[in-house]
């Protein structure tokens, strides 16, 4: 096999192609799916133990995006799950969170705490971030 026929056929789409076809794949998961605010192209979960004090590894891994649906909740966060076929799905509602570069912490409405990890730490840039929140809080809360 030549050096050309072993090296992984890379498509080269630009970035708005990219975000096309990322809004095709999570509207065949949720077709109430309308706009992507925010990705990540990898991260991992860890979820934290009250009772134990210590942190655990999730079996969720994968690309993270931040979605608007036409559809109440209008906000979601999804993991598109690359170690089994549970996609983790986040309703941005009563969510808090606290960004320390490269993880960002949260505390969902269920009072679970848990924790992205970023392998990418330009991901988990706090101006990126926010603005994706930012965007929600607008549409939320007008003034």
């Amino acid at each position: 096999m030549s050096q050309s026929q072993s090296k992984k056929l890379m498509p080269n789409l630009d970035r708005q192609s990219t975000k096309v076809l990322n809004l095709t794949v999570l509207q065949r998961f949720n077709p109430f799916i309308a706009e992507i605010l925010f990705t990540a192209a990898h991260v991992s979960f860890y979820e934290f133990n009250i009772e134990t004090n210590q942190w655990s590894r999730k079996d969720v891994e994968g690309s993270l995006f931040v979605v608007k649906r036409n559809v109440q909740p209008q906000f979601q966060f999804i993991v598109m799950n690359r170690q089994n076929t549970d996609n983790l799905v986040e309703n941005l509602l009563d969510f808090e969170y606290e960004l320390k570069k490269p993880y960002l912490l949260y505390r969902n409405a269920a009072q679970e705490v848990n924790d992205i990890w970023f392998y990418n730490e330009d991901e988990c840039e706090e101006d990126n971030i926010l603005n994706g929140f930012v965007v929600i809080l607008v549409e939320l809360y007008p003034c």
